[in-house]
């Protein structure tokens, strides 16, 4: 396997955020909060957020020397405020190497170890079998399928949703 590092972002990340999630392929998989074309504007809006947070809840998967991924956690509130939900993205060099699923195992522990957070939860969209083993490998079970429930390039799309509690991660 290729060896990573997972690391806080620093504002020098911002060249390489920009280049590898400049990417059709990876916002066709994300949020739409995610801009596309993503810019080197937005590299650096996004490092500048993260920095300023009081809890740092994003992980940089750097490969190589350089900033390849993501892993965040965005942490639930009221009656879920023990839960938290993870995204990540990985530079698509480095899709299906096995990468991910050792650096969502790595994020899970060490921010479970940080936080008083119980369960952690994935929703992926239909058709990303990758991420769904990525996830899986790193131990995390299948619960269900919501289907229709996000709108993404024009169409509905199911959600295949996946958890892991924190007896389980560390």
């Amino acid at each position: 396997m290729i060896p990573f590092i997972l690391r806080q972002w620093q504002e020098s990340d911002a060249p390489a955020l920009a280049k590898y999630l400049n990417n059709k392929k990876i916002w066709d998989n994300c949020r739409d909060c995610l801009p596309y074309p993503y810019t080197s504007q937005d590299a650096a809006a996004f490092i500048q957020y993260i920095k300023s947070q009081e809890v740092q809840n994003n992980y940089c998967i750097e490969i190589n020397a350089e900033a390849a991924g993501n892993i965040s956690f965005d942490r639930g509130t009221d009656v879920e405020s023990f839960n938290a939900e993870i995204g990540y993205w990985i530079a698509e060099p480095y899709w299906n190497k096995g990468i991910m699923t050792q650096a969502l195992r790595q994020a899970v522990s060490d921010y479970c170890s940080q936080t008083d957070v119980v369960r952690i939860f994935a929703k992926v969209y239909a058709g990303n079998f990758a991420s769904m083993r990525a996830l899986e490998k790193a131990g995390f079970r299948k619960t269900g399928i919501q289907h229709k429930a996000c709108f993404k390039n024009g169409q509905f799309l199911d959600c295949h949703c996946f958890e892991l509690l924190k007896e389980y991660a560390l």
